[in-house]
């Protein structure tokens, strides 16, 4: 049985990740609270750890060595407001540097490092139009992925993911997929943005299975884009929501300005296949409806 450590397993994909390689791993699950511990699956093979990645030392002392994979998928401040504080971003690549030591620590042969399209998240400056990268959330991710991969390359195999959207059952946020869908089944028109980039919606289901694959057949030093192959614009994805859920309903394309856009040339999107054999098969519509059977269940009167 191997052993694998996931930091964030209190969260929406960290928990499903923790669920998934339970099955066949001795898994070291990190929470950062007692309230994130009480979400974590029940199972023999799943090891709670409480605490605070700054304290690597502390949490080290908990785990054996000789530890096969670690997935790094804790990350503060993903909402609409922190995720552009400069601040709170800054702490986040001090834990993930804490979280290289805890690796090293452990004897660790691979740390694979979940990443973000917005780390290719680019805009026209105001100034003279130069194209640059827009969102401090992906800054911040890039350099932890950078210096995390630096600290490393001597000591173990590293790869690195990059999600957009990642939705489905489980997720008890009321981010942008979840709002949207509410919204939707209360037969209410959205209003957004003009949509004529690329997009991506992921599944939870191909999220997990595409970061299993990973970490287990992942050639070092190479970052894969976990998603469509042929990623679709913002319009088509939203249409296609709405076609499934409510018919009816307004789609106010463009009502809000935004200039921004994910550079998906940055992404071989075949790589995941190509060297893993995995692509995302969940069928969209089946995804869809599952989970606005779930938001269905989501208290929405609490924002």
């Amino acid at each position: 049985m191997k052993k694998v450590i996931i930091t964030g397993a209190g969260g929406f994909i960290g928990n499903r990740l923790t669920d998934e390689l339970a099955e066949e791993n001795m898994v070291y699950s990190i929470v950062y609270s007692e309230q994130e511990k009480q979400y974590l699956p029940k199972s023999s093979n799943i090891i709670p750890i409480v605490g605070d990645l700054n304290d690597w030392k502390i949490i080290a002392s908990q785990i054996d060595s000789d530890i096969d994979t670690l997935y790094h998928l804790a990350w503060g401040g993903i909402s609409s407001v922190a995720y552009k504080d400069i601040n709170i971003q800054k702490d986040n690549i001090d834990m993930s540097l804490s979280c290289a030591a805890l690796a090293k620590a452990v004897d660790c042969r691979r740390f694979v490092f979940a990443g973000t399209n917005q780390e290719y998240l680019m805009a026209k400056t105001n100034v003279d139009g130069t194209i640059v990268r827009a969102s401090v959330y992906g800054v911040c991710k890039l350099c932890a992925r950078e210096l995390c991969h630096v600290l490393l390359k001597d000591s173990m195999e590293f790869v690195a993911t990059a999600f957009t959207n990642v939705f489905g059952v489980g997720d008890r946020s009321k981010r942008t997929a979840n709002f949207f869908i509410h919204k939707l089944l209360m037969g209410q028109s959205l209003d957004l943005i003009e949509g004529d980039d690329a997009y991506d919606w992921t599944y939870i289901d191909d999220a997990v299975k595409g970061l299993i694959a990973v970490g287990e057949k992942g050639k070092n030093g190479k970052q894969y884009y976990i998603g469509s192959r042929v990623p679709l614009k913002f319009k088509e994805i939203l249409t296609r929501v709405r076609d499934i859920i409510c018919p009816t309903a307004e789609l106010n394309f463009g009502k809000y300005n935004d200039n921004t856009y994910t550079d998906y040339s940055k992404f071989d999107l075949d790589a995941l296949y190509n060297d893993t054999g995995f692509e995302c098969r969940t069928d969209f519509r089946e995804a869809v409806l599952k989970t606005a059977e779930w938001v269905k269940t989501m208290n929405w009167e609490v924002q």
